[in-house]
């Protein structure tokens, strides 16, 4: 199995096939996932078609037998990798890069000098990459913060028009 970027996971067997399996609800329970058997035909029988990658994302599970990434300093929050080009913008164009913590939605705001938020969007879970139009936005010094649960990250945004 694996979790794709879409939110799906994807079912292949260890011999030939022709067909992956398709889970469209992976966080449902029972027959609310709606596992689709032979939804995507490979055109070609495949060995092990699925790709098989470690997710470096998922952090460490503290008390596990496996957890092999503490250093014993105390945890800091979780890194969204935020960036936001160009800054300063000059039409309101911007493009959001981040990491989201694993399989958690996020929101994106943009709050004014005066605190008050002027722009809000919704990012999916498996997101990384959004282009972003502002709306008319005067000149000035902007606070764009990215939430998700508890953890939030906030970038200065410089609006010149």
């Amino acid at each position: 199995m694996y979790l794709a970027a879409n939110g799906k996971i994807y079912i292949t067997s260890g011999s030939g096939v022709q067909h992956l399996h398709e889970m469209n609800y992976p966080d449902s329970a029972g027959l609310a996932c709606d596992v689709q058997q032979h939804a995507i035909n490979l055109g070609y029988a495949q060995l092990r078609a699925v790709p098989n990658h470690p997710n470096y994302n998922l952090g460490r599970v503290a008390g596990s037998v496996c957890d092999t990434l503490s250093i014993g300093i105390g945890e800091q929050g979780h890194d969204f990798r935020f960036g936001i080009s160009p800054n300063p913008t000059y039409n309101g164009s911007i493009k959001l890069v981040y990491l989201l913590p694993q399989n958690q939605p996020g929101l994106f705001e943009v709050y004014d000098i005066t605190g008050q938020l002027v722009y809000k969007i919704e990012l999916p879970p498996w997101s990384t990459l959004q282009f972003v139009q502002l709306p008319m936005l005067s000149n000035g010094v902007y606070t764009c913060v990215i939430k998700s649960g508890f953890e939030r990250v906030g970038r200065k945004l410089v609006v010149m028009r």
